[in-house]
């Protein structure tokens, strides 16, 4: 190769590493041509290059951000953070953009993520503007323990008492999808002794109720009759006479007749027919208790005992 050849050579890799290193110069010109996707590529190219650089991460969640990727804006302002303790505030503003975006555009996914970083970044700042956003629609939610506590988060940020029920009552309805029949309880009752929201006062006792049902029949099948007989007298008491609390009295039935308290089992299938028609299958079960406690004290019609 000649001298004049290698000349040539060296400035076409010249050239090319240039172009290489010059993402970030790449990437403003596309941003002050509001090309943000083109800009969002060229520094996230200079990042892979030059390593964490808070500069370039704001300008890429910057990017992020103006080209509606939202997602991708939420990983930078939280990385900006992480990086530059004195870029905070910047990330917890950008934080806060991205979840009124997300919220506008019904991206539920990401306003989550925003707030959990929101969260992170500045613990102290409200969240009064998005909790309305939480309230709603977290039935369709995917139930985890990240969503509760941003939930729970939320209901002590909440802006007035009804809004805060519906957050609570949220937060209740999350903890039966993981599982967690015994918490949410307690929760559901809160909100019907409150009485503050009434759109989810049925709801609420329908499902309190039902936990609490739940509770009392998985004790039983565990051989604990006492801890049973507790959580289905909570059903009754919480359901007035609903689905499940008239399924809690079959359950009290039951362990009531264990227990050898026929008077009580009487009464509690008597009670489980309440609200009920004839044919239906509580009644049916009620009535052959009663029809089995029969034959250890005498029940009239009614199915009360005669002493």
């Amino acid at each position: 190769m000649t001298k004049r050849e290698l000349s040539a050579l060296g400035a076409v890799l010249a050239a090319c590493t240039g172009a290489a290193a010059d993402h970030e110069t790449l990437g403003d010109r596309a941003y002050v041509d509001h090309s943000y996707g083109d800009a969002l590529v060229e520094f996230q190219l200079a990042l892979r290059q030059d390593g964490a650089d808070p500069v370039l991460m704001h300008k890429a969640a910057m990017a992020a951000l103006n080209s509606r990727d939202l997602g991708e804006a939420v990983v930078q302002f939280r990385a900006l953070a992480e990086e530059d303790v004195d870029q905070s505030m910047l990330a917890a503003d950008g934080l806060d953009r991205v979840a009124r975006a997300a919220s506008s555009a019904g991206n539920r996914a990401v306003l989550h993520a925003a707030i959990q970083g929101l969260r992170e970044v500045a613990p102290n700042r409200a969240l009064r503007s998005f909790a309305k956003d939480l309230a709603i629609e977290y039935e369709d939610s995917a139930a985890s323990n990240e969503a509760l506590s941003i939930i729970l988060f939320a209901a002590g940020a909440a802006p007035d008492a009804r809004l805060q029920d519906s957050l609570m009552y949220g937060y209740g309805v999350m903890l039966v999808r993981l599982g967690r029949c015994d918490a949410a309880v307690a929760v559901f009752e809160s909100v019907l002794l409150r009485q503050r929201e009434m759109s989810v006062q049925s709801g609420a006792r329908l499902r309190a109720a039902a936990c609490a049902f739940e509770s009392g029949r998985r004790r039983l099948n565990r051989g604990e009759p006492g801890e049973a007989a507790t959580w289905f007298e909570r059903a009754i008491a919480v359901g007035d006479n609903n689905y499940p609390a008239r399924r809690a009295y079959l359950g009290l039935g039951d362990v009531r007749f264990a227990q050898g308290d026929y008077e009580g089992t009487a009464d509690a299938f008597r009670n489980a027919m309440i609200g009920g028609s004839a044919t239906d299958s509580i009644s049916r079960a009620a009535q052959r208790g009663l029809d089995r406690v029969t034959g250890f004290v005498s029940v009239d019609t009614t199915g009360t005992v005669i002493r």
